[in-house]
């Protein structure tokens, strides 16, 4: 197992702009010709870890990089299906959160409501991620791990989306939208207000022990996470 213990600096160290947390994964750390982008990801039982930045090259027996124990990857997707939606068979969409192999906290599950729209999903899976994520440091905060937790205690997650609105919006819209009372440059109204508002809720909270960042990547990057919420409603 190729595994680090967190130096004083590890990828994502909490940083503020401005009084702001700096929330995107500084990726550009990474040397392509070392650790190329698809192997930031270190799969290791039933969590995704954060590889080294620094790593000098795979471990010759597990063929992974060394990681940062407490600093995980969580990937998020959503998913819509329109295709066979009439007045009496409206829209469906889904979630999908993936923590690991058959991690107890994995999700996907369909979404109840009227609203169907692939910006509600994401946005749903990333309210479920960060919520999953709240408890799962809460509960060990109170009650530590009697066995041997390898994340254990957590200090980095990056949250892997192939959504650009949900990650734009976390790390760059969201602040200004506060600032301006929930409104966008143009005097309009937030979409979806009221889930951003929980969002940014759940947010302060778990930033208030944990480092968090968000990861935006493309979707064949994604597709645990697009593939468990699209296989939910049959769109895979």
């Amino acid at each position: 197992m190729a595994k680090s213990e967190i130096p004083p600096n590890p990828p994502g160290e909490k940083k503020l702009v401005n009084g702001i947390p700096d929330r995107k994964f500084p990726f550009h750390l990474y040397n392509p010709a070392v650790v190329k982008c698809e192997e930031i990801e270190v799969f290791d039982g039933r969590w995704v870890y954060v590889a080294c930045s620094e790593s000098p090259g795979k471990c010759p027996h597990c063929l992974n990089h060394a990681f940062h124990a407490g600093c995980l990857v969580v990937s998020i997707g959503g998913a819509l299906s329109t295709s066979s939606s009439t007045d009496h068979n409206p829209p469906r969409s889904s979630i999908g959160v993936f923590f690991g192999r058959e991690n107890k906290r994995n999700l996907a599950v369909e979404l109840d409501g009227d609203k169907h729209t692939i910006q509600t999903a994401e946005l749903k899976a990333c309210l479920e991620a960060l919520t999953r994520t709240f408890v799962m440091h809460t509960k060990w905060q109170i009650d530590p791990p009697t066995t041997y937790e390898p994340c254990y205690p957590l200090h980095t997650v990056v949250f892997k989306s192939d959504s650009e609105y949900v990650v734009k919006g976390v790390t760059e819209w969201l602040p200004k939208w506060k600032e301006n009372q929930w409104k966008k440059s143009s005097g309009q109204p937030v979409a979806n207000v009221e889930l951003w508002r929980v969002i940014d809720a759940v947010l302060k909270q778990l930033e208030y022990d944990v480092n968090v960042q968000f990861w935006l990547v493309s979707r064949e990057m994604n597709l645990i996470a697009s593939s468990m919420a699209k296989r939910v409603i049959g769109e895979l």
